[in-house]
């Protein structure tokens, strides 16, 4: 509402009065028709032998605006502005007041409105005022008697005024601005602080929209958007006021953003790591409540490498959502072939491997087995770590009589049974081209290969033993905490959601929608469910028996795996160089593998 003075309320009826005096009217002088001022002390007239000019009738003037110009003397003469009423702020422009026509034949052009009876207007003439027509002579006054029409003569005194409803103007003004100001308030403060409600389908309220509850932000890694939309969708809707937002990360250099980022309290509320990584991020991990699984629940539900590997000081620290490791991966087409099974040993791979091997003198044109050398065999540091866990070696100790067999072995594939070779491509690419007949593979690898040949038929069966004693690899990521998080219950909530057998189920159909086949399970009670997967049953055979240690391959952690890595690499490639060479290159890598164990504090 703007703030601005009450205006000045005027009459249509109001005329200005000439300046030149008529002739003087008949002795019964008709009064003419004007708006009821307030009332005014009566004016005490001199008498004078020379007529003077006629006062004016003061304007009506609102109590708000200021006072009028005090009235002039009869003797004094009175300029011809002075006959107009003033105009003030609020008052109805001058083309809003009815003009009198002018008279024929007056000097001046002016002339003066016949008298309006007062019925017309309700009005009687104003108190204490003098018609412009009559003579100011001093005259004995009459009794007051009423003349026709309600009129009376002049000087003789009136009934009172009509009381004006304008006297009502500031209670009416002040009403409108208490009304006003009301409903400004209940307009722009109290609906304002009308609450509404986020959903994944839209906002509720029409007011305002407020940010939802709690908000989780969870770095991934492998999975794009589409696979877990659904699913995280799902988990909205059951879980009111909490949104989860999603993003897919590079591997490069992702373990230290992710440090970064939790130490600068930017980082993520919820994340994907290695399963390795927890020596490496023990500050990092938040420890999982027992409201999320106890320990009994979590032994019982998921392989017994997650039991055993995802715990930090007696605690579990992580979830896993997926199952890898190793399997043998082979050609069927070269299999039926030759007539030739899955080996289910180590001993039986050597020999199918040296049978399906094709050389052409001192080259390999279609290689067995891709194993014995570090340069181009994708994950030669899993194999060999199986093979040193399998043999019953400690890979932290490799200058021991047990991980020199091992190593021994593994080499003797390239220097002495010659079943692989390294002018060949590497792994991966020389099995989709037809160029090896087995590897030793996680499964992702198989997405890469029916990508670059979808013609290829392969099989996959699990990985060969030393003996009796089942042992095998896994190398898988899982789902974590972080320890600076303010939304820890929440993300709990939301990992055990996403583990549970309902949310696993879809987070594998939507993931085969966009590859081959989606994640392995990492449940026990779900290894059932697989069993019909060519791609998926022999690795969740294996998952049972599956041992890991540091020399896990792509990981891209610039740390505790790619370091150890590094060392078994270069002695590897010094082995195998020399075709047949002693271990004693293994001593560098004992030497090296300590400092890089101290580091993480996993010496004893």
């Amino acid at each position: 509402m703007t703030d601005s003075k009450p205006p000045v309320p005027t009459d249509k009826s109001i005329v200005p009065q000439s300046t030149v005096r008529p002739p003087a009217p008949p002795a019964t002088v008709p009064s003419v028709a004007k708006p009821v001022a307030p009332p005014l002390p009566k004016p005490n007239f001199s008498v004078s032998n020379t007529p003077g000019p006629s006062v004016p009738p003061r304007p009506v003037v609102a109590p708000a605006l200021a006072p009028a110009p005090s009235m002039p003397s009869v003797n004094a003469p009175i300029p011809a502005t002075a006959l107009t009423p003033p105009r003030s702020e609020g008052m109805a422009p001058a083309s809003s007041i009815r003009q009198a026509p002018r008279a024929v034949g007056s000097p001046s052009g002016l002339g003066q409105l016949p008298p309006r009876p007062a019925s017309s207007t309700g009005m009687s003439p104003a108190k204490g005022t003098v018609p412009a027509s009559a003579p100011l002579i001093a005259k004995p006054i009459a009794p007051e008697a009423k003349l026709p029409n309600n009129q009376n003569p002049v000087g003789a005194k009136t009934t009172e005024p009509k009381k004006s409803p304008l006297r009502f103007l500031p209670i009416v003004l002040l009403l409108l601005l208490v009304v006003g100001v009301v409903g400004f308030l209940i307009t722009n403060v109290f609906s304002a602080r009308t609450p509404t409600v986020a959903t994944t389908t839209g906002t509720k309220s029409t007011t305002t929209t407020t940010k939802p509850q709690t908000v989780i932000t969870y770095w991934g890694l492998w999975e794009p958007t589409p696979v877990l939309q659904a699913t995280l969708a799902q988990f909205e809707s059951q879980n009111a006021g909490i949104k989860v937002n999603y993003q897919q990360q590079t591997y490069r250099d992702y373990r230290e953003r992710l440090q970064a980022g939790i130490a600068g309290g930017k980082g993520p509320d919820v994340f994907r790591f290695h399963a390795s990584w927890v020596p490496m991020l023990r500050a990092e991990l938040s420890e999982m409540p027992t409201t999320t699984y106890t320990a009994a629940e979590y032994s019982s539900t998921f392989f017994p490498i997650a039991n055993e590997q995802l715990q930090s000081n007696g605690r579990y620290v992580g979830i896993p959502l997926m199952y890898e490791g190793l399997a043998l991966i082979y050609n069927k087409e070269i299999f039926n072939t030759a007539n030739a099974q899955p080996p289910k040993t180590w001993a039986e791979l050597r020999d199918l491997a040296v049978r399906l091997t094709i050389s052409d003198g001192s080259q390999i044109r279609r290689a067995g087995i891709a194993i014995g050398n570090a340069a181009n065999i994708d994950n030669f540091s899993d194999i060999l770590g199986l093979l040193m866990l399998q043999n019953g070696a400690n890979p932290a100790d490799p200058t021991s009589q047990k991980s020199q067999e091992a190593v021994q072995f593994y080499t003797d594939f390239y220097t002495k049974s010659r079943v692989w070779d390294s002018s060949l491509p590497n792994s991966t690419v020389a099995f989709a081209r037809g160029d090896v007949a087995m590897i030793l593979a996680p499964s992702w690898r198989v997405h890469e290969i029916m990508a670059q040949n979808p013609n290829l038929t392969i099989g996959i069966a699990p990985v060969p033993q030393l003996d009796e004693s089942k042992i095998t690899w896994g190398s898988y990521w899982a789902e974590g905490v972080s320890a600076q998080s303010k939304n820890k219950d929440a993300s709990w909530k939301l990992l055990k959601f996403l583990s549970s057998v309902e949310a696993l189920q879809k987070l594998h159909s939507d993931a085969s929608k966009e590859r081959s086949f989606g994640e392995i399970y990492p449940r026990i009670d779900m290894a059932n469910m697989l069993t019909d997967s060519p791609y998926a049953a022999a690795y969740l055979s294996d998952a049972p028996y599956a041992k890991s240690w540091y020399m896990n391959s792509f990981t891209h952690d610039n740390g505790l795996n790619d370091q150890i890595i590094k060392y078994y690499e270069d002695a590897i490639t010094t082995l195998s160089s020399e075709r047949g060479g002693d271990a004693s290159s293994l001593t560098t890598v004992s030497q090296g593998l300590l400092q890089i164990l101290r580091q993480y504090n996993l010496t004893r």
